[in-house]
């Protein structure tokens, strides 16, 4: 069969299945025209889920006649002259697509209107067709109205669902610019009545609010910068992750994007540091701010994705900016607080880098022990035997914090931690204590575990990495690329506390492992370091989590259990060290340790 070339309108066609999917898609192409073109205030009207009608008003800069011909030729742009304002790209539309691709697939109206301009223009287009132009009394900005979407292209309809699900798909796509641009007024019609309404505003935190619904209480502040890179926004507090994804928002120079190894890098700083379940996710806000000419915008058609020039930085620092905002919270509420990350300079070795991801900065800095004497010293003997080692007493004291925002339950629950005083165990399973506001429940069981992971996570912080000499090496077989990628990275695995050799190309010799990993099955130990290494060095995933897992692991053996019979010596213990542990809230799975009932409620509860 011979080669032909396309008529015109097949292929704006087929350009414009690849630039609107949907009817969302069709309304993010021209409500980001719209903030392009300055606009303070966007109205969106939809009938039928977008299928039948979209329309979508600004008072933004508007066009004049002949730019309005030419907005609907294809690749016609005023964001690019040159090839290398790609690689500066700060608006959110430059490529000269949308209003081609949707005037092709649609009844497409538009009526613009300069401020300098006597009458604005009015042009009519159908599946592509010109059908009119004239001069129409506007106001200034566009008013675009799209009817009988993929018309031409019934095949596409069938593939559309149901009209409220297209809607919802719109809806979500204005919250996005409602909380990309709080400067900017957004209003959603839906059937002719409001559904949404935004005001613009200079506050980001009262939009947030206003989309998430979220007490001020429920979301902490976060601010990271380093490397050019600077991260702000909000993220839940660890007890409020909630149960779907649905509220996850990143933006990178103000554009959405959706990317699944920066939520990864968010999901981790939650796991490392307070503890998160399974079955929950964090909610968070984030803005990224970054040179633009590190981060290509033109690699996805809907512009959903982006590629960073340094995407094992940009994960790092988005993992760091989320670690700090939940440490500031925890002690802003008065728990004590050490900072757990330092900013490094880019030029850092990787073996530091890789060992500051699994063990924390201060292992990076320190040399590997092999000296037996020190080695000997080095023990996670459990802290009960038949029952809890009671030990003195640790000094505690009333955390307050600096500033005085009114006082609310919660708070009144962290005011008095360090003053337990115990009541009894109920069913050998939990603990009871007052305070001087109020009754604490304690799961004995989630309270020690926390308190034993926390005690051992230090002692690998503040300890140099151990190495212990296997006395027969272990040779494991794997394929040829495998081998090279362990090849590769010997410093790092050096770093770590693996001394390995490579006999041949399909076989490698372990002759010494970190003590932490001494029980561990080495062939599954060795494949999780390939998988992160072939990650780029991006996920963690396979380092942090196997250091938490053995952590998370040791913490539960050593812990009491549910059922255990404790003395009150034991249990006032725990309690003394409930003050001084910083993620007191949950236990290292992210499950509570504890309820707290304040005596307001409980009397509220007996109609005192």
């Amino acid at each position: 069969m011979s080669i032909q070339v396309l008529p015109p309108k097949i292929a704006d066609q087929i350009a414009a299945g690849e630039v609107v999917e949907r009817p969302s898609s069709a309304v993010k192409e021209l409500v980001e025209n719209a903030i392009d073109a300055g606009a303070q205030n966007i109205e969106i009207f939809i009938k039928s889920g977008g299928k039948k009608h979209i329309e979508v008003r600004d008072d933004g800069r508007g066009m004049e006649k002949e730019d309005a011909k030419k907005c609907f030729l294809r690749h016609a742009t005023s964001k690019i002259k040159h090839i290398d304002d790609l690689f500066s790209i700060q608006s959110f539309g430059f490529r000269g697509e949308a209003l081609a691709a949707l005037s092709a697939v649609s009844d497409f109206e538009l009526l613009t209107k300069t401020a300098t301009s006597n009458a604005g223009t009015k042009i009519n287009i159908s599946a592509g067709k010109l059908e009119d132009i004239s001069s129409a009394p506007a106001n200034t900005g566009t008013h675009i109205i799209i009817r009988d979407l993929f018309f031409p292209t019934p095949a596409r309809l069938q593939y559309l669902k149901t009209e409220e699900t297209e809607y919802r798909t719109i809806l979500n796509e204005i919250i996005s610019f409602a909380l990309s641009k709080p400067e900017i007024g957004f209003r959603l019609f839906k059937e002719g009545k409001q559904t949404l309404d935004f005001p613009k505003t200079e506050n980001h935190i009262s939009r947030i609010q206003k989309i998430l619904k979220n007490e001020e209480n429920d979301l902490l502040k976060t601010k990271h910068e380093n490397s050019g890179l600077k991260i702000t926004g909000f993220i839940s507090r660890p007890e409020k992750c909630a149960k779907t994804k649905k509220h996850q928002y990143l933006f990178v120079n103000g554009r959405r994007i959706e990317d699944f190894r920066l939520n990864f890098a968010v999901r981790e700083a939650y796991r490392q540091s307070c503890g998160i379940e399974k079955h929950l996710h964090p909610v968070f806000v984030l803005y990224l701010k970054l040179d633009p000419i590190l981060v290509d915008v033109n690699v996805h058609p809907r512009k959903l994705e982006v590629k960073f020039s340094e995407p094992g930085e940009v994960f790092s620092n988005v993992k760091k900016a989320v670690i700090f905002g939940l440490e500031k919270g925890n002690k802003s509420i008065g728990i004590s607080y050490k900072p757990q990350y330092t900013s490094q300079p880019r030029h850092a070795r990787m073996s530091n880098k890789f060992s500051e991801q699994m063990f924390g900065p201060s292992f990076a800095e320190k040399n590997v022990i092999r000296n037996e004497d020190q080695l000997s010293n080095f023990s996670f003997e459990s802290e009960r035997s038949s029952s809890l080692r009671v030990e003195n007493k640790l000094k505690t004291s009333n955390f307050k914090t600096s500033e005085q925002p009114p006082v609310t339950n919660r708070q009144k629950e962290q005011e008095t931690r360090g003053n337990l005083k115990l009541i009894g165990q109920l069913a050998r399973k939990y603990i009871l204590a007052e305070s001087e506001n109020g009754l604490f429940i304690f799961d004995q069981h989630a309270l020690h575990e926390r308190q034993r992971f926390e005690k051992l996570y230090a002692e690998y912080e503040t300890k140099k990495i151990c190495i212990q000499k296997l006395l027969l090496s272990e040779k494991i077989s794997m394929p040829e690329a495998e081998i090279s990628i362990l090849q590769e990275n010997t410093e790092e695995l050096a770093g770590l506390g693996f001394k390995i050799k490579f006999p041949d190309a399909q076989t490698l010799e372990i002759t010494e492992i970190p003590i932490l990993m001494a029980k561990e099955n080495l062939q599954i130990l060795i494949q999780d370091l390939i998988n992160y290494f072939e990650n780029e060095k991006i996920a963690e995933h396979s380092v942090q989590k196997l250091l938490r897992k053995i952590l998370e692991s040791r913490s539960c053996r050593e812990a009491v259990m549910f059922g255990d019979q404790l003395s009150p010596e034991e249990m006032q213990k725990l309690l003394d060290d409930f003050s001084t542990t910083k993620w007191n809230l949950l236990c290292p799975h992210g499950r509570p340790n504890h309820v707290f009932w304040g005596f307001e409620e409980l009397d509220r509860k007996f109609h005192r």
